[in-house]
């Protein structure tokens, strides 16, 4: 189990490296699918930039070393398990977002391809561990979702306060 939980940040960081490195590449080359439109606000105050990115990359990777810093200090049902989980949640409905962005648009979208080869298998086994383990229970599922969006909102405002 232990390995499985941290397996997370390195799995975050592998499918992160392909955004940052992609992202303001492909923002530029595709610029004309967004202007005019609610999107392009959010891709300007975001801004891309693969330094500014990477630092809030890295930024979440430590917040996610930490959090598996503790789920692994005691393999049980409490917070820490509970954190954990909501970083799977993340990582789990983050793949659909990058495949639906690219069955949607059409073409490559940066982060699909860690999010279908990597990070995909990697929740799944991940959840199924967890489920095996007795680690899930009906406040982790009640819990997780809510904990999820509170960890998405300080993300997207770490990228725009950078």
């Amino acid at each position: 189990m232990r390995k499985i939980i941290w397996l997370g940040p390195v799995v975050f960081l592998i499918h992160d490296l392909e955004e940052v490195f992609w992202t303001q590449q492909w923002i530029e080359k595709n610029r004309f699918l967004f202007e005019d439109t609610q999107f392009e606000r959010v891709i300007e105050a975001m801004g891309y930039q693969p330094a500014k990115f990477g630092l809030v990359v890295a930024m979440i990777t430590i917040l996610y070393g930490i959090i598996s810093y503790f789920a692994t200090r005691q393999i049980q049902v409490g917070l820490s398990m509970n954190l954990y989980v909501s970083t799977i949640l993340i990582l789990f409905v983050n793949v659909f977002t990058h495949a639906g962005q690219t069955v949607i648009l059409g073409m490559y979208t940066p982060g699909v391809v860690t999010a279908v080869l990597v990070v995909f298998p990697y929740t799944v086994i991940a959840f199924r561990t967890l489920k095996a383990h007795h680690l899930m229970t009906r406040k982790t599922w009640k819990t997780s979702p809510f904990m999820s969006v509170g960890m998405l909102a300080v993300i997207f405002g770490l990228m725009m306060a950078l």
